[in-house]
């Protein structure tokens, strides 16, 4: 049995759309593409796997980004994660 619930505009847990006026800049652009590839390093996504993310079309903003600002674009920024991670190791003594 599945139940129906209306929309609550006061519950913090409802999913809600946000479109925006204009399309944004390169700026904006490069920081989600850098916020997605540290969110999904911290959950632990090897450098491989959030560079396929970006190619799925099923990962929306991600993926156009990939479109817009290419795979170079995007696998520096894998890279650059991947390079933090390898210094964190070293510092800490902990291993891959």
């Amino acid at each position: 049995m599945m139940t129906t619930k209306l929309a609550d505009p006061e519950d913090p847990m409802e999913l809600v759309g946000v479109g925006l006026d204009e399309d944004p800049g390169d700026e904006a652009l490069t920081e989600m593409a850098w916020s997605f590839v540290e969110e999904y390093a911290r959950m632990g996504w090897t450098g491989e796997r959030i560079l396929r993310m970006f190619h799925s079309p099923s990962f929306r903003l991600p993926h156009n980004i990939l479109r817009l600002k290419g795979e170079e674009f995007v696998q520096s920024l894998v890279a650059a994660v991947d390079e933090m991670r390898v210094g964190l190791r070293q510092q800490t003594g902990d291993r891959p």
